[in-house]
């Protein structure tokens, strides 16, 4: 065997230097986030959390103006404002730093079904405003193809089995008599007349020497569908007196295509979108039949491919070409020129047609495309595709097409889309979206609902076939909090709850949670909408500012004595929208303070210094004395110290060889130790200067066994201050 080395995962047979690098990760390490709040609610718009990919609903402060313009307004808009800005006091800094958010109540789209099973148009946005959006479509008709020229000839040039030919769409063939009278409705004469053959129409009128012959194609109030547009072509035949009449063979086409005008309004705002589609002819092609015996041809567009077909002659047969072997038109339009007989270009003026998708061509079936002079009958259109980009730009409605060709039926006047409905939220909305919040790391979760379905449907909050129960959703939020705190989850996190009702029945309700990682709130707070309006919100309100306080502050600031963000405060169990002079005030916070923080309420109240602050940073956990689970700040500080210290050996460690030294795990997790004494979560005490003691670290085959004490932060709740009098004595 050949000399060789093993180095870096290589076996290394050739002379030479060879390095790797390997990074020291015993530097510093930053705090994983924190401030992450999920929160799940109502609003008038927006689509429903079930229709959304949670992990991507995430918004930070700065897309305020995105989360108005995608929920409109409600508790949803409401709600972030509340955790963006949730405190008027220098020790909170800012509010949540990123907001996960679930809508809750099933609001659906307007939309209007088009004529001729075209589609169906959607209102993008859900919910009643929707049905503010106007529609109209002012389609413009199709000049037909049309020919009209002096036919100056001798009648004694034209006799009796005179006649030329008309091929129809490259397809059908007409032949016309020229002279024989009117008896079979479709000859010519010099005097005037008129008549129809095969949808053609012909009028002449004039002498003998100086007539007029007119040729059009009859009108086709259906040819905004065709997806292709209209042509006949005169043509010599062996009895052929168009030389003699002065008339020239060739393609007619239409002088103008249909096409439409559409215009979309949302009259509760004022916008309009409009803009002309349809019209443009993309790609002429044509199989010349000059010198072949071809009796047919004929070009067919299907979702998958373009289809040449040739009936007689030396090229019949069919060649199939598939779409998703050409990128563009253009690459198609070159695919067609190498067959035999046939030939393909854009039209005139119109190159930047060569760089559309073949998907852009309207489907269409056995288009002709026959020619005796080389001419391309076969005009293909775009008009669905026009439509689909109209409507895929569109801000206001979106389009589900069922047409593969063509444009829209005629709708000159307006008409509104209907449907679009709030929509109600349901007890089984209320569980999905506490499921889907276990898909994302939260430190918070927040509902926006502080009382019984049946209660808000009264007060014009909810729709009247809402079913969720405030004691469902408390007991969702509690389970969920255990399930994620579990060894296995590990994504610990705290629960911002709230109650609107009684006094007497909050302290029930905070006895039946008794949980360290939920607080309740339990008063309305006075604050500005999102459309700028002072009024009162339901206790929820207070739920998400503490919740955004807590995520905008220093991991372990107490809320203790935090001045909130509101402009009042009350509790009352009357509707919050009833008038002030009726209020009926149901808790004193000077007067019941003991009892409510004995009770695990968390509340505001007002120092005569001015301004609203909370009380104390209070849980529900009323079992014992606790020092952790009974604020709320040390259980958050506790969570995150225990998430972020695990999370970092993870992502470190696990994975690599049993190889690494017990000291270089020690040494790692002192470093990760180390970054929470400077940011605030432990102490420094006598017996544990860096905020730790007792780390100890054993390795044991696959397992690291990591053991420490910590620590950690509380907050001041109490100075008790004892002074000696004495007398004053004076001596000599």
């Amino acid at each position: 065997m050949a000399i060789n080395v093993s180095f870096n995962g290589s076996t290394i047979f050739k002379p030479g230097a060879y390095s790797r690098t390997k990074i020291d990760l015993g530097g510093g390490f930053p705090l994983g986030p924190t401030g992450l709040v999920g929160i799940f609610g109502e609003s008038e718009r927006g689509k429903p959390g079930s229709s959304e990919i949670l992990v991507n609903n995430v918004f930070t402060a700065e897309q305020i103006p995105e989360i108005q313009e995608k929920y409109g307004s409600g508790p949803l808009v409401d709600a972030v404002n509340f955790l963006f800005a949730p405190a008027s006091d220098g020790a909170i800094p800012s509010g949540a730093q990123a907001v996960y958010i679930y809508k809750t109540n099933a609001s659906t789209q307007a939309s209007y079904d088009l004529s001729n099973s075209y589609g169906t148009l959607e209102s993008r946005e859900y919910g009643i405003g929707g049905n503010r959006i106007t529609f109209k479509h002012v389609l413009t008709g199709e000049t037909a193809p049309t020919l009209s020229e002096s036919a100056a000839f001798d009648e004694t040039a034209v006799t009796s089995t005179s006649s030329f030919d008309i091929q129809v769409d490259g397809g059908e063939v007409i032949t016309v008599a020229v002279a024989g009278g009117y008896a079979d409705n479709d000859a010519f004469v010099a005097d005037v007349g008129t008549w129809t053959a095969s949808g053609i129409t012909f009028t002449a009128g004039g002498s003998d020497g100086a007539s007029t012959l007119t040729i059009s194609r009859d009108a086709d109030v259906t040819a905004h569908e065709l997806g292709y547009g209209r042509s006949f072509e005169l043509q010599e035949n062996t009895n052929t007196p168009l030389d003699d009449m002065n008339i020239d063979v060739g393609l007619q086409v239409s002088e103008v295509e249909p096409s439409g005008v559409i215009t979309l309004t949302q009259t509760r705002d004022l916008i309009s979108e409009s803009d002309t589609v349809g019209g443009d002819i993309v790609i002429i092609v044509g199989f010349d039949s000059t010198g072949d015996d071809a009796t047919s041809a004929s070009v067919t567009v299907d979702a998958d491919d373009v289809t040449l077909a040739v009936v007689g002659g030396s090229e019949a047969g069919s060649t199939v070409l598939s779409k998703s072997a050409y990128d563009t038109i253009g690459e198609l339009i070159d695919a067609i020129n190498i067959q035999t007989g046939w030939s393909a270009s854009v039209t005139t003026g119109n190159e930047i047609f060569r760089g559309l998708p073949t998907d852009a061509l309207d489907q269409v079936s056995t288009v002709g495309a026959l020619s005796e002079s080389g001419a391309q009958p076969a005009r293909l259109k775009k008009d669905a595709y026009d439509t689909s980009i109209f409507f895929e730009e569109s801000g206001l409605v979106s389009l589900d097409i069922d047409a593969v060709a063509g444009l829209m039926d005629n709708l000159s006047s307006a008409v509104l889309l209907t449907g679009g409905v709030k929509g109600a939220s349901s007890a089984a909305e209320m569980a999905n979206a506490v499921a889907k919040f276990q898909e994302v790391r939260l430190n918070s979760v927040v509902p926006l609902f502080s009382q019984d379905a049946t209660a808000d449907a009264l007060e014009g909050l909810t729709d009247s076939s809402s079913s969720y129960t405030i004691d469902a959703i408390h007991q969702l939020i509690k389970t969920h909090l255990s399930l994620m705190s579990t060894t296995k989850r590990k994504s610990e996190r705290q629960g911002y709850l709230s109650f609107k009702g009684a006094y007497a029945d909050c302290k029930s309700k905070a006895g039946v949670l008794a949980d360290q990682r939920v607080q309740l709130a339990i008063q309305d707070v006075r604050q500005a909408d999102s459309g700028g309006n002072i009024k009162w919100f339901q206790p929820w309100s207070y739920a998400c500012m503490l919740a955004g306080a807590r995520g905008g502050s220093p991991v372990g600031t107490p809320l203790t004595f935090k001045f909130m963000n509101v402009s009042g405060v009350r509790h009352t169990s009357q509707a919050v929208g009833i008038d002030e002079e009726d209020v009926v005030i149901d808790f004193n916070p000077t007067t019941q303070g003991d009892d409510a923080i004995q009770a695990g309420i968390t509340f505001m109240e007002a120092p005569q210094s001015g301004g609203f602050r909370t009380v104390v940073d209070n849980t529900t956990y009323s079992k014992d004395g606790n020092w952790v689970y009974n604020r709320g700040h040390v259980m958050y500080a506790a969570d995150i110290l225990a998430f972020d210290f695990r999370d970092q050996l993870e992502n470190i460690l696990v994975g690599k060889k049993n190889t690494v030294q017990v000291n270089e795990v020690k040494s790692l997790a002192e470093t990760i130790l180390g970054t929470y004494l400077a940011q605030g979560i432990t102490v420094s005490t006598a017996d544990a200067p860096n905020g730790f003691k007792q780390l100890t670290v054993q390795l044991n085959g696959n397992t690291i066994t990591v053991n420490v004490v910590v620590k950690l932060v509380e907050g001041i709740d109490y100075v008790l201050a004892s002074i000696t009098l004495q007398r004053a004595q004076a001596t000599a």
